[in-house]
């Protein structure tokens, strides 16, 4: 399940030991291991997958390097993050348009791009090559200019038949700004 993002820690460059635990239970270890984090750098470390014998996707942090410079101009600077263990790859429309922000996004990949600020609802769609596929889910959402966002797309399309009871969902992150 997907649950939350946190604030930046600042942390020294170099090899950094990270453990994920699950929530509520610090002595449950699902994760161990070493990530590089280099100066001068931000990064971002979701945990994706599933936890269990019967895993869709297994469970990994996914570590992103995160580009919060300045967008410049009118723009936002919006990142998908695919993070849905049942989900295909989706693409993700402007539903007043019909542009395509994100093309064919796999599950583990994310990617960014560039829109004036505002507020837009996004829909999540079955990757098709002409980025008009059925509509899973839809989500409004609002960017200022000259800010970064993550969108995390997380949970499960058919939670009834999955380990955990967590439906699909996007939440989204203001990276630079007013913070996370």
């Amino acid at each position: 399940a997907f649950a939350a993002v946190s604030d930046y820690l600042d942390v020294p460059a170099g090899t950094r030991a990270v453990e994920i635990t699950a929530a509520g239970d610090a002595d449950t270890s699902v994760f161990e291991g070493d990530v590089p984090v280099e100066a001068d750098a931000d990064y971002t470390i979701a945990a994706a997958g599933e936890i269990g014998d019967d895993a869709d996707q297994a469970f990994e942090p996914l570590v992103l390097e995160d580009d919060n410079s300045d967008p410049g101009g009118d723009a936002a600077r919006l990142r998908a993050v695919h993070a849905s263990p049942d989900a295909p790859a989706v693409d993700i429309t402007v539903e007043s348009t019909g542009d395509a922000l994100f093309d064919g996004v796999a599950y583990g990949d994310s990617g960014y791009t560039e829109v004036p600020g505002g507020d837009y609802t996004v829909q999540i769609r079955g990757d098709t090559e002409s980025n008009d596929g059925d509509v899973v889910a839809d989500f409004d959402v609002s960017l200022d200019s000259g800010e970064v966002y993550t969108a995390f797309a997380a949970g499960y399309l058919t939670p009834d038949d999955e380990p955990a009871d967590t439906p699909f969902d996007l939440v989204l992150a203001q990276d630079t700004g007013g913070g996370m």
